[in-house]
């Protein structure tokens, strides 16, 4: 199905309205030809993934550090000449399973494997002598079928002219796209992070306030130490150190530019006021300063601060107090 754009009057696929809706009137004439319309029939999901990732990228979100090498390559020249690929740059299961069995094969039984071999694109005579071919032929048929699945992301990346940046930068641009540093947040990194307001040094104030940032700090690591040793069985409703901070700070992940990770701080505050008609308060954040605030009276104990946080945190994700 197609709606129209009630803006620009462009065609959209139901799929790709939500996303030309976000920022349509804003691009200029060239950019409109190339978000994801459904002119031909097809649905091009590729294409909206790449304008989610431009989109997402010029807005300090996650970035797609997912890629191999060679399709990041690939995404900033076109070139399909120039792709250098290798066995280990096979994911699909199936061919990586048939280059184990090719490489282990002798003269007495390479023959069996001669249909799936023929299927990959291979049309020389199926011999050991003729492996190095045969795998060639293999790795070329799992990565060249990739290549229109990166011509559509190309042609999404092209929004707010990315794709350009990538062509004239592609060695700075390369951890962007491709595995390298670890962008997940620790215990460490919000430490480090975080910019107490304390009271006066030596006052009563100060001690309650130090021992809440000790607190603090065990209880993050705790989270760190639980999803080390859960790593293979991951949760969906497991507590996270990246899901605490996206709860005081909007955001799961490490800042990506330099410049935003040397201004990205977390302002923590103390309250010193509770009156005494209840029995529990929460800690309250502000996701647009980065601040979050603890109720000192309600912190006396680790224990406490964990429950506290554990329920403030499950229970007040939404943009209001708990």
């Amino acid at each position: 199905m197609t709606t129209e754009c009630p803006v620009c009057r462009g065609i959209f696929s139901t799929d790709a309205i939500e996303t030309h809706a976000s920022d349509c009137g804003i691009r200029s004439s060239n950019q409109e030809s190339n978000i994801s319309t459904s002119e031909d029939g097809i649905n091009h999901f590729q294409r909206t993934a790449g304008e989610v990732m431009g989109a997402s990228m010029a807005q300090g979100g996650p970035l797609p550090n997912f890629m191999r090498e060679w399709c990041y390559r690939y995404l900033c020249s076109g070139d399909s000449d120039s792709i250098q690929v290798s066995t280990s740059d096979v994911t699909d299961s199936e061919l990586s399973h048939l280059i184990t069995e090719v490489n282990r094969a002798t003269d007495e039984n390479i023959n069996d494997l001669t249909d799936d071999i023929v299927g990959c694109g291979y049309t020389g005579k199926v011999s050991v002598d003729k492996k190095d071919l045969i795998m060639r032929a293999i790795v070329l048929h799992s990565t060249m079928r990739l290549v229109p699945m990166l011509d559509q992301l190309r042609k999404g990346l092209q929004l707010y002219g990315l794709l350009e940046v990538m062509k004239t930068h592609p060695d700075l641009c390369l951890p962007m796209f491709v595995p390298g540093e670890d962008g997940r947040v620790d215990a460490a990194f919000v430490l480090e992070r975080c910019q107490p307001r304390f009271s006066e040094m030596g006052s009563v104030r100060y001690s309650r306030e130090v021992n809440i940032m000790n607190f603090f700090q065990d209880f993050l690591q705790n989270i760190e130490d639980c999803e080390e040793q859960d790593g293979q069985n991951e949760d969906p409703q497991q507590l996270t150190v990246g899901k605490l901070m996206q709860w005081i700070t909007g955001q799961a992940h490490k800042p990506v530019l330099p410049s935003e990770k040397k201004d990205f701080f977390i302002s923590v505050k103390f309250y010193h006021d509770c009156d005494s008609s209840h029995t529990i308060c929460f800690p309250v954040v502000c996701a647009c300063s980065r601040t979050i605030t603890f109720p000192v009276a309600h912190l006396a104990t680790l224990n406490e601060f964990s429950e506290n946080m554990k329920a403030a945190i499950t229970y007040g994700q939404s943009f209001s107090l708990v």
